[in-house]
């Protein structure tokens, strides 16, 4: 596991009840099924009066939806950014994404996701060494498929998110697509990434409040029901190639 953001607080009445927010990355799951969710957001809450503790995670395909998880809880949205050394470096269009949906509340729904992370040797046959470095391919990724809950007027109520990283470089990227339903998003999952296949462009969608992570921030530390966690829809089957590495993210 490698923690990317932590933020740990005590109750302002007790000093005795605590709680952590964490988002961390597990590198085991490369191994796992193919296109696993590779992020966690962890949130522990202790009583160190009663020596109790009771912990709460959700799996999430990229780091924005676990922060989204963990400001849900009660985490404060200025406490929870990414400050592990040697992150990836990204765009301001991608920041400023992931900004709106670590605040979007509950206002996604995700049915589904997948990650990739196979790297490509093209020139390394039976009888050949591996490539370099240089001429290897990685194909790093991921591909989210959300409902809109609350859709503006003209706005597609279908979103995929799509996640591309350029490991040579140490870079990624972040961008949206509106679809008017989930079979056309779906479809485009089919051929993500590629050149020829941009996603649809979709006007920004503006921050709204939304009660239930209000509620949750009002009631922290300790007054919180337990997390519920995000449903996940039957999705028809993507064709990925077998090979499998660490993303190393």
């Amino acid at each position: 596991m490698t923690v990317l953001a932590e933020h740990h607080i005590a109750s302002a009445h007790d000093p005795m009840l605590t709680e952590s927010f964490l988002v961390v990355h597990d590198g085991t799951m490369t191994y796992d099924i193919p296109g696993s969710n590779q992020l966690a957001a962890i949130h522990v809450r202790r009583d160190f009066r009663k020596g109790t503790f009771h912990l709460d995670y959700q799996r999430t395909p990229i780091t924005a939806f676990a922060q989204r998880w963990l400001i849900e809880r009660g985490a404060d949205p200025n406490h929870v950014p990414l400050t592990a050394p040697g992150l990836p470096t990204t765009d301001q269009v991608s920041r400023e994404l992931e900004e709106r949906l670590a605040r979007s509340g509950n206002r996604f729904e995700i049915r589904n996701s997948y990650t990739c992370d196979l790297i490509l040797d093209p020139a390394h046959g039976t009888d050949a060494y591996p490539s370099s470095f240089q001429d290897l391919v990685y194909d790093f990724n991921t591909w989210i498929i959300a409902t809109d809950q609350y859709p503006a007027p003209g706005h597609p109520p279908v979103r995929v998110f799509f996640e591309d990283v350029d490991y040579p470089n140490h870079m990624y990227t972040l961008r949206e697509g509106g679809f008017p339903d989930l079979d056309s998003a779906y479809e485009w999952t089919r051929r993500a990434g590629e050149p020829d296949n941009p996603l649809p462009p979709v006007p920004p969608i503006p921050l709204a409040p939304h009660a239930r992570s209000d509620a949750a921030r009002a009631s922290s530390p300790t007054a919180r029901a337990a997390g519920s966690s995000v449903s996940a829809a039957a999705a028809p089957p993507v064709t990925r190639r077998p090979e499998r590495h660490p993303r190393l993210w």
